[in-house]
């Protein structure tokens, strides 16, 4: 699908919680990564993740639009991940259909699963994203960069197997400059989401006047809304 590039620009990072709801830096393992396409034909790659043992989903960049035209941005962070799953110059991510159990009825569903970067444990920058869609606030959790578990960036790791003298984990302390950044869209400022995410908060905590049902039997979480 895609051909893995170590230049330079291709591979550059430069431009305690158990769940990702704010904007840093996580150590994370990918349980999986799978190719998404859209009713419209764009393609993405969306990330089943384990944060200090629970699991939960980033739906990731895109790196195709509907008319098969890379995108490079998503490309280029897909680069950089292959880079440090040990792919190389010309490498191909080898990409396999696998069936996992996900969603509220832990439903039996296949995916296109990037296997190279299965049990992979690594380091990912994520970005908070606030926006509008029909009238309500959308959050999304946005990845800037990735690093490996010991915190050196694909540059780092390539620059390292050419014999340079390189410090690793110098690229992931440059980032944190940007750890506790937010995207507000459409008009949002950082108070009226404050106050959204308050609110949801309350609702959340506040007791159900519903009937507690007889029967509690439940499938685990899902991992896919």
């Amino acid at each position: 699908m895609f051909t893995i590039t170590t230049n330079k620009s291709a591979i550059s990072s430069q431009s305690s919680s158990t769940f990702i709801s704010k904007s840093g830096i996580y150590d994370a393992t990918i349980k999986f990564a799978s190719v998404d396409t859209s009713t419209k034909g764009a393609k993405s790659v969306n990330f089943n993740l384990d944060v200090n043992g629970t699991n939960q989903t980033i739906y990731g960049p895109y790196i195709y639009d509907r008319d098969g035209n890379s995108l490079e941005i998503g490309l280029k962070l897909i680069n950089q991940l292959a880079i440090l799953a040990g792919l190389r110059d010309g490498d191909h991510p080898t990409i396999e259909t696998e069936t996992h159990n996900v969603g509220r009825d832990n439903k039996a569903i296949d995916f296109e699963v990037i296997t190279d970067f299965t049990d992979l444990p690594i380091k990912v920058r994520i970005q908070m994203e606030y926006s509008m869609y029909e009238g309500n606030i959308s959050e999304r959790k946005n990845i800037k960069a990735f690093f490996s578990a010991d915190g050196a960036s694909p540059a780092e790791i390539i620059a390292r197997e050419n014999g340079e003298n390189v410090t690793i984990g110098k690229d992931l302390e440059k980032q944190q400059k940007y750890v506790d950044n937010v995207t507000y869209k459409d008009g949002l400022t950082a108070e009226a989401v404050a106050s959204w995410l308050a609110d949801k908060a309350a609702n959340k905590a506040a007791p159900s006047n519903k009937p507690t049902p007889k029967v509690v039997n439940k499938p685990a979480g899902s991992l896919f809304r």
